[in-house]
Order: C-alpha cells, then structure tokens, then sequence
C-alpha cells in the first residue's frame, strides 16, 4: 500500500512539474526577440486605421503666470474718507510648466465612425486658428475643436467624415500592473506610427483619472493611444501632474512616468464635452496663512467666491476635504486638484476648536473676485490671527 502510494505521488509530481529541463527545447533569445518586434508591429498596423494625425496653425505661445495687480486707487467720497483699497483678482490659470510649445503635428484617435476625434487639450493650448486632421487613408480634412478638459487633458474634434475605423477598446478591469503597453503617435512624420513599448507601471493614478506606463510618452504622441498587445487602446496619452496648468506634466515625458486617460473616464469626459462644453481647473477662491506651516488656515477669501459662498471666514481651518486629511497645504491639493469648476467639495473646518462642514461649488478664475485689504499689516513673525468670536455657522 505504501509502495503504491509513493509511485502515485511521485507520478503526479512529474504531473504538475512537467518536462525536466533538460528534456525542454532549447530556447533561441533572436526568435523571442523578434517575435516580441513582429508583435508590436502588429499592434501599429491594427490601430493604423484608427489614428490621425493633427495640425495647427497660427495661435500663440501660451503666457506664464500673471503677476498679481497692484491695488487701484481709490477716490475719497464726500461723507468721509476713502475705502481700503481692494487687491484684485490673484488667481490666474498658468500653463504649470515652462515646456515651449512647438508647432508640429501631434496625434489622435478616432472616438466614433461619424467624425469625433479625440486627443489630448495639450494640443490646443496656444488656441490655434486653424486645426487640420490627416486620416489614414490619406484624406486632410478641417476639424472643430467642440470643446476641451482642461482639467484631465482631454479635446474633443469633430471632421465631416463617415464611416471612420474606431478602435477596439480594452477593459480596464482587465488591466493588471507589470503587463506590457505600446504607445503609438502620429507626430513625428511618415505615414507609420512611431512606437515606443514599457508596462502599466500603476492604476488609478491622478485620483483615478489615469493609468501610469513608463512607455515614452512625449508632445508628438500625447492624443495618441496607449495599447496593450492585443492592439486594444487602454488609454488615451495625455501629461498629467499633481498641479494644474494645461502643460503640468509635459516635463515628465522624458523619465519613464506617463498618464494614459482609460475609456471609462474617457467616455464620462466626451460626453462633458459634448453637452455642457469646456471644462477648466476650479478654484475655491482664498489665500492660506503661511505662518501657520503645519496646517492650512485662511488668511483672507476673495468676493466673490465659492469660499465666501460657503460661509468661509479668515482664521478657518480646513481639517478635511472631500473626506481627505488636511496636515498641509499638499493634502489639500491632492484632495481637490482634479475636481473641475461647477463641481461640489466638501470641506471639513475648525471654527473656535469647533468643527462643522461646508460644501463649496468650484468657480473657475475669471469667476473670482478680488481680495479685500486685510484690517493688519501683513507680519510673518506674528502669531496664527485667532477665529472670529462669532460661533460657526450652521453645516
């Protein structure tokens, strides 16, 4: 009985373990090598039909950061004297990086067969005049920019066309870290897509906006899909970081960290765009206190403001947003940074060692209104201003 029972196991060991290495064939690293090449030449020539290549014309350099307006004068008035000069309006959008845009031609993927493109709002930034789409058959055809995203980086176009190739998408939940990703472009000339392959090196990126590859990723391909080996776009190539600015991110491209928008998000966006139009960054609309490093107090609210429209006061502090933490000024950046103008956060605030809620609907920054004069000399040595004395206000 003994007997028998070792010869199974042992049968069965020889099972699951297979032919020894010694009985394997030998492997030959150049026919791996250049089934790894074919296979991603294939990839390229099923998506072919599916990319477009985008021009544009004319446009401008797009403007850094504005500097803050001096306060303007004010006139006295005949019962007394004049008011407190106001400052006005310091929140101004900026590019987020010092990257130059070039003209050249960029990328993009065809969303629908009736003529929608999409790409990356990085294209647009210098607002051309004129944009052209180059399908693959060869056809230049003029395109609409319908609308942009300015907060995921993602444009929609459309082309009088028909009967355009759309892609075969891949599901993400089928995505898995470490698999291997292919990122097509269109932006470099030529009529084949250039290619540069690496992996998914992480989900859910850019508080679930994006999948992270470490596939080069640059100006020419960002619009341009990012694929998996069965020639399914996973996601459409975009810069991304945890700033806002059109351009933030595009100073990545270069060292194996890349941002691709999957289709779920992707679908979410286009139809944003196509019903309700441009998307742009939001902003609460007040200054925090910079003497007070280790949390994040309001020094001063504009007027108007989604701050001031939620019963925010100087002296606040913000403990929470959208349920996140707030030790630092970062935390509430990462909490908020992707959240759009005309959607809702919820602020969690200390008032008199109170805490209540405040819900605040985003507004983009012409939107914003400009800063009073604080009552105080600004002095960095001086103590956190304490709350006002009034109890909070009701959540």
């Amino acid at each position: 009985m003994h007997k028998r029972t070792d010869t199974l196991t042992a049968l069965f060991a020889v099972f699951i373990a297979g032919p020894t290495l010694a009985q394997r064939p030998a492997v030959d690293d150049y026919e791996v090598l250049r089934a790894s090449q074919e296979r991603f030449r294939a990839v390229a020539a099923k998506l072919k039909p599916s990319l477009v290549r985008i021009e544009t014309v004319g446009g401008a350099q797009p403007a850094a950061a504005q500097p803050r307006e001096e306060p303007k004068p004010t006139e006295p008035d005949e019962e007394g004297p004049p008011p407190p000069p106001r400052l006005q309006n310091p929140f101004r959008d900026a590019p987020g990086s010092g990257f130059v845009v070039a003209d050249g031609p960029t990328t993009g993927v065809v969303y629908s067969a009736d003529g929608y493109i999409v790409t990356s709002s990085f294209n647009f930034v210098r607002e051309p005049a004129l944009i052209t789409v180059t399908l693959s058959d060869g056809r230049r055809v003029a395109a609409d920019l319908i609308a942009r995203d300015q907060v995921r980086k993602i444009a929609l176009l459309k082309i009088d066309a028909t009967g355009l190739t759309v892609p075969e998408w891949g599901a993400v939940s089928e995505l898995r870290v470490g698999q291997s990703a292919v990122a097509l472009g269109l932006g470099f000339g030529g009529s084949d897509p250039s290619i540069t392959v690496g992996i998914i090196s992480a989900l859910n990126r850019m508080r679930g906006n994006a999948i992270q590859t470490d596939a080069k990723l640059n100006p020419a391909n960002y619009g341009g899909p990012l694929c998996d080996l069965a020639g399914r776009v996973i996601g459409i190539c975009v810069p991304m970081a945890q700033r806002a600015g059109e351009l933030a991110g595009v100073e990545l491209y270069d060292a194996g960290v890349g941002f691709a928008v999957p289709k779920h998000r992707l679908d979410a966006i286009v139809e944003t765009l196509m019903t309700r139009g441009s998307v742009y960054r939001g902003w609460l609309g007040f200054v925090i206190d910079p003497r007070a490093p280790d949390a994040v107090v309001i020094l001063n609210i504009a007027e108007p403001s989604p701050a001031q429209a939620a019963g925010l006061r100087p002296g606040d502090k913000i403990v929470r947003a959208n349920g996140q933490a707030v030790l630092h000024y970062g935390h509430l950046v990462q909490a908020i940074y992707m959240v759009p103008a005309g959607e809702q956060v919820t602020l969690e605030i200390e008032r008199d060692g109170v805490e209540f809620s405040a819900a605040a609907t985003l507004a983009r920054s012409s939107e914003l209104g400009p800063l009073p004069d604080l009552s105080e000399p600004f002095d960095p040595a001086a103590p956190v201003p304490p709350a006002p004395d009034e109890g909070p206000e009701e959540p």
